[in-house]
């Protein structure tokens, strides 16, 4: 990853930063916001004035404004690895904060350092507000690399934007003064010359509010845009899609011993999910931001579904996976498994995910060994006590060749899958599905590369 300098060093100092000064009435508070704008690098653990402040700040994400004490404020910054490492990217080093002005410090940039490197872009207001019960404060934001200069344009809903001026032209890392709007529904767009390639649709912005917007880059491959909004509103933050994103959705077919199956969806036939077969995942398919009822039956049947799922609702910008989970014989019941997938990748490892959709009781719970060579021998589970039907997301891997050895949990010679190899690579999101299979000794396990 490619952090770099003294740039970096007050970027991610300034991340995290939270309320850690005294509560002395003669000391003066700065406000800071701090937001994760690097859409492939790590997760990042925070140490302020020798405290772990933060930890496992994601993509995507904005802290709400923390109050720290005027001056200096001794800072540290760890960067996740593979394993329970770190790195450390910042020493511990003192940094100096004004009490009029608000901080909306943001990580952008690229850790693989295409096109552009990580660095800070550190955004300041006047601590005073103009907003009140009609109108609202507002700062817009490019943080998204790679993205060319965008007009930005703030209209009433359904303009013609041919008939209005944009607000303002941003280039990365660029961002508008602090606008005091009257409260209303808009319609935010972000143009590239004639080409609309953000849509908000009709937002609602309500009076007395302080808000930092920024276009970070949405991560997703199948996107109708390069760009998602991100909303600080002072205590949090939220994420606007383009109003033409999509959900995501795969299915995969895991009952040991069922025929194969047919999907209707909203009481119709679903071709693209048409004669699946045991041991296979069919997806992402796009989906409609909305609710669904999905019907699994026997394949060329249309009465007596093998289960229902009424009202699945899916949100844009999410991926999932269901699963078709259980076992004819021993019996076990046939049910669906609807997992929400993390398929972003990060430069520096690669990322697992793994889900327990074994359903024999004989490995109800499991332990699973990740390890260089064939055997477990004198080796500690990767994850422990691992239960039927649950998922873990994002685990930091090394790249390279490994072995995958799956036992019941706490009995390391009770095996149910020994020492299944595989090649992991950085920058890749693997999901890798236990499942039954008597065909192969009981067990197995499918690995999918799911990269957005």
């Amino acid at each position: 990853m490619k952090l770099t300098g003294k740039a970096v060093l007050v970027l991610m100092g300034s991340l995290g930063l939270a309320a850690c000064g005294s509560d002395s009435d003669t000391i003066e508070f700065s406000n800071v916001q701090a937001v994760h704008a690097s859409a492939d690098a790590p997760l990042a653990n925070v140490w302020i004035n020798d405290k772990a402040t933060l930890t496992g700040v994601d993509y995507g994400v904005g802290s709400g404004y923390m109050m720290v004490r005027e001056g200096s404020n001794a800072v540290q910054v760890d960067v996740q690895l593979p394993g329970s490492e770190v790195a450390t990217v910042v020493p511990r080093t003192l940094l100096d904060l004004d009490s009029d002005l608000k901080y909306t410090v943001f990580v952008v940039g690229d850790a693989d350092g295409d096109p552009n490197p990580v660095e800070p872009l550190i955004v300041t207001r006047h601590a005073e507000s103009m907003a009140d019960e009609s109108s609202l404060d507002v700062q817009v934001v490019h943080a998204a690399s790679g993205v060319p200069a965008v007009d930005v344009y703030v209209t009433d809903p359904g303009a013609d934007l041919s008939t209005v001026m944009p607000l303002t032209n941003l280039a990365y890392k660029a961002a508008t003064d602090t606008l005091n709007i009257q409260a209303g529904d808009y319609q935010v767009r972000l143009a590239v010359g004639d080409d609309v390639v953000f849509d908000s649709g009709t937002l609602s912005l309500a009076g007395n509010a302080n808000l930092t917007i920024a276009a970070i880059k949405t991560g997703d491959s199948s996107s109708s845009s390069p760009v998602k909004l991100l909303v600080l509103d002072g205590s949090g933050s939220s994420i606007i899609q383009d109003m033409g994103s999509q959900a995501e959705v795969r299915v995969g077919h895991v009952v040991d011993g069922a025929p194969d199956v047919d999907v209707n969806v909203n009481d119709a036939p679903f071709a693209p999910l048409a004669d699946l077969a045991f041991k296979e995942i069919r997806g992402y398919l796009d989906l409609d931001p909305q609710s669904y009822d999905i019907d699994v039956f026997v394949d060329g049947t249309t009465t007596d579904p093998i289960f229902s799922i009424d009202d699945l609702s899916v949100e844009a910008g999410m991926d999932y996976s269901i699963y078709a989970v259980g076992v004819v014989s021993p019996s076990v019941a046939v049910e669906p498994l609807i997992v929400e997938d993390m398929r972003r990748a990060v430069a520096t490892s690669a990322t697992l995910n793994i889900t327990h959709a074994a359903s024999n009781p004989v490995a109800e719970n499991v332990d699973i060994y990740l390890t260089t060579s064939a055997g477990i021998d004198g080796s500690d589970p990767t994850v422990s006590d691992f239960t039927y039907k649950e998922s873990l997301k994002g685990l930091y891997v090394e790249e390279g060749t490994y072995f995958v050895t799956v036992t019941a949990a706490g009995e390391p010679n009770t095996v149910a899958i020994d020492s299944a190899p595989v090649d992991l690579m950085n920058g890749v999101v693997y999901q890798v599905v236990a499942i039954d299979d008597g065909n192969s000794g009981g067990f197995n396990l499918l690995v999918n590369d799911i990269t957005d």
